[in-house]
């Protein structure tokens, strides 16, 4: 375990700057922490710190490799290996994930903001008293996008099949675990299972190649999983997910388009006609097919979220169902089920083709 520690804390960037905030339940006395590391303009504090200056406490559990925090609601647990918070069985997302810097694991302030917040049931006052702007990530993101918007323009063509190749990103992989159900079935393992699936009957029923951004149970960069949807004769893009919410009830499929391809103004003689993008057109596409599979289907939602990239290549970002809704999650878990997942996303792709087919047709 030392080792490990040690490892990591060897591998992460040299260039940290040490800072120091201010943390307080509100109406409290701010407690000054030194003990403070900036990451890329983000500042990383120790968890223990962070939880006594709200008036919790926690311990590192050496067995599930997580550290346990006490709250009134149960115990709460993080890990430098998933992104997620886990209380009572269930799962919340976290911006960034728990780091192990200098032999003490630390969280960022979007975590003490919100997460812990929501665990002592009161806001918290958080000050940065050294912030790191000229190391903050604006630049990076930028760069990001940029990066997107490259890899993700649609590659037209007049000649050939409509659809030439499909990409499949199976989220998460390696230590991004992603969800983690009370089970302890993984999303990473879901989402690869269908990928593989999914990836067989478009190769098998439309004769087309089909990339998958990871076949095994690795961790990818963004630009590793951008790769794969990068193909010259890709059309397609499909990421797979999964979700974990607070709210037991919550279940079934959703989908996620980017913000600005839920509608499109197009000039028509001097009018603004409003027309569907492809990627909606697709998303509608993929949620009749799994209604009428009897799958229970959330809705076809807008996002800005990075990892659904820049561009005019047709993209869904599937959330394959909730891990928190202990039904669902039995289901999730079963091959037959995910084979009907799989049935529905193959007939929502080919009849998606068949449209897109019969437009170019019309216009010729």
């Amino acid at each position: 375990m030392r080792f490990f520690i040690v490892l990591i804390c060897l591998l992460l960037p040299l260039d940290s700057a040490i800072a120091a905030v201010d943390i307080a339940l509100r109406g409290k006395d701010p407690v000054r922490l030194e003990d403070v590391y900036q990451q890329q303009g983000i500042p990383y504090i120790a968890i223990e710190d962070a939880l006594g200056a709200v008036g919790l406490t926690g311990h590192w559990n050496s067995i599930s490799h997580s550290f346990r925090i006490r709250t009134k609601h149960g115990w709460a647990e993080i890990s430098p290996a998933s992104q997620f918070l886990k209380i009572a069985g269930e799962y919340y997302p976290l911006k960034e994930k728990p780091r192990f810097i200098d032999g003490r694991l630390r969280v960022t302030d979007s975590f003490i903001l919100n997460q812990l917040a929501q665990l002592t049931g009161r806001s918290i006052y958080f000050r940065n008293l050294d912030p790191d702007i000229d190391n903050a990530p604006a630049r990076e993101i930028s760069n990001l996008e940029k990066l997107f918007a490259f890899f993700l323009n649609k590659k037209t063509t007049k000649n050939g099949p409509l659809i030439r190749a499909v990409a499949i990103d199976p989220g998460h992989g390696g230590l991004d675990t992603g969800v983690i159900a009370a089970t302890g079935f993984k999303e990473k393992q879901l989402n690869l299972e269908v990928a593989k699936k999914l990836a067989k009957q478009l190769k098998m029923k439309l004769g087309i190649p089909v990339y998958l951004s990871r076949d095994g149970d690795y961790e990818l960069t963004m630009e590793q999983r951008l790769q794969a949807a990068s193909k010259e004769d890709v059309d397609l893009w499909i990421l797979l997910h999964a979700q974990a919410t607070f709210s037991p009830q919550q279940k079934g499929v959703t989908l996620f388009i980017r913000a600005d391809e839920m509608t499109r103004n197009v000039p028509a003689e001097g009018v603004e006609e409003t027309t569907e993008s492809d990627s909606l057109i697709l998303a509608k596409k993929l949620s009749l097919a799994l209604q009428e599979s009897a799958i229970e289907v959330r809705g076809i939602y807008s996002s800005s979220r990075l990892s659904l990239g820049r561009g005019n290549l047709p993209t869904v970002q599937i959330e394959l169902g909730f891990l928190s809704h202990q039904e669902e999650l039995q289901q999730l878990q079963s091959s037959d089920y995910q084979d009907k997942i799989v049935q529905a996303l193959f007939t929502g792709i080919h009849r998606y083709a068949k449209l897109s087919k019969e437009k170019i047709e019309s216009v010729k």
